[in-house]
């Protein structure tokens, strides 16, 4: 790619940050022109907590750790190109903290060189970026989240069930965690034959429609013998959820999820998903903001965000501010409701009388 001069950058920096307003882009409205510019690169729309929970969260958290900052905010939409652009971009309008959630772990490695290359500090929000020279990582620990989802699925099916595992993406370094983290549960007691593995697919950038088509294959070739299926995240299990009810296999099949999304958590209502794993992101916002902050003051990030805990990611130790997993099920959804996940209107319209929709 052609380097551009110093002089160029700010040009297109200013032509990009007055775009804004046409492309999607979100910007703190509080801040002076003047102020230090934070850029947030989500990776996709199609997972609802981007846009609708880490987003805000991260936006007022800042604004509360530092009020005087610019929080730019814009979202790749599952293109990994174009969110190598979105970060040139952002260094070229001056950006003094890049917040990343890569697309793709080791390509997002440029973005962070380049980062470096003007002293500029890149935290990996959500999902680590391999082999880079990474300031700080933020985010649950996905081994854990894993293993939480196999433990639940091997105490809630019997011996013999015949277990179908949909992975996420293959380019997201937390979906090969995740995996790790239920197959450690699973793989035992597939080559023990106490449950049978009927197939195991990865699906490119999570996509739910994909996850569908994954299902509906699964299901032609075995004959619909699937008694219960291991989804990595949320967004795929409604996918899949939706390959079941065409099969008039919703609600008999057990289905796991992980994020916690109001579109999930109606489902479970529903009893068409029987759970999810969930971490507070207002926790884990709060974090990188909290981290962010230090960093625009020139301060060394509080000890206590990290209590000594690390990453590697095949470049150094990286810092990790981590984020605690927990199992939601009809009878502690209320807990995302008390952290502002969601509202207990938005939740409960239109659904069963269940759980914490009873009054």
């Amino acid at each position: 790619m052609k380097k551009i001069d110093q002089a160029s950058r700010a040009a297109l920096g200013a032509i990009l940050l007055g775009l804004a307003a046409t492309t999607g882009v979100t910007v703190s409205s509080a801040a002076r022109a003047d102020s230090p510019l934070v850029v947030f690169l989500l990776p996709e729309n199609v997972t609802a907590r981007w846009e609708s929970q880490d987003k805000p969260f991260f936006i007022a958290a800042l604004a509360k750790d530092f009020p005087g900052a610019q929080v730019k905010v814009e979202n790749a939409l599952n293109d990994a190109s174009k969110q190598q652009t979105q970060a040139e971009a952002a260094l070229a309008s001056g950006a003094k903290v890049l917040v990343v959630t890569a697309i793709d772990q080791k390509g997002a490695a440029v973005i962070v060189n380049d980062a470096q290359k003007q002293g500029v500090p890149v935290i990996a929000y959500d999902r680590l970026i391999r082999n880079a020279p990474v300031a700080y990582y933020v985010s649950v620990d996905g081994l854990k989240i894993g293993q939480l989802q196999g433990s639940w699925l091997a105490d809630n099916t019997k011996d013999g069930a015949r277990i179908a595992v949909i992975d996420g993406s293959p380019v997201d370094d937390n979906a090969h965690l995740f995996e790790q983290g239920y197959m450690s549960v699973l793989k035992p007691l597939f080559d023990k034959g106490s449950r049978k593995e009927v197939a195991e697919v990865w699906t490119p950038l999570w996509d739910p429609s994909k996850a569908q088509a994954e299902m509906e294959q699964i299901l032609t070739k075995s004959n619909n013998g699937v008694d219960a299926v291991m989804s990595a995240n949320d967004g795929m299990a409604g996918g899949i959820i939706a390959a079941l009810q065409a099969q008039q296999l919703a609600g008999k099949v057990p289905v796991t999820g992980l994020d916690g999304t109001l579109n999930s958590l109606q489902l479970i209502l529903q009893a068409k998903q029987s759970m999810t794993v969930w971490r507070s992101l207002k926790e884990q916002s709060g974090k990188a903001a909290a981290i962010t902050a230090a960093l625009l003051k020139g301060e060394k990030p509080a000890a206590d965000l990290f209590n000594g805990a690390t990453m590697n990611n095949d470049h150094a130790d990286v810092p990790w501010a981590k984020v605690s997993p927990v199992v939601i099920t009809l009878d502690n959804m209320k807990l995302e409701i008390e952290d502002g996940a969601v509202t207990k209107d938005a939740l409960c319209k239109g659904m069963p009388a269940v759980g914490p929709c009873k009054s």
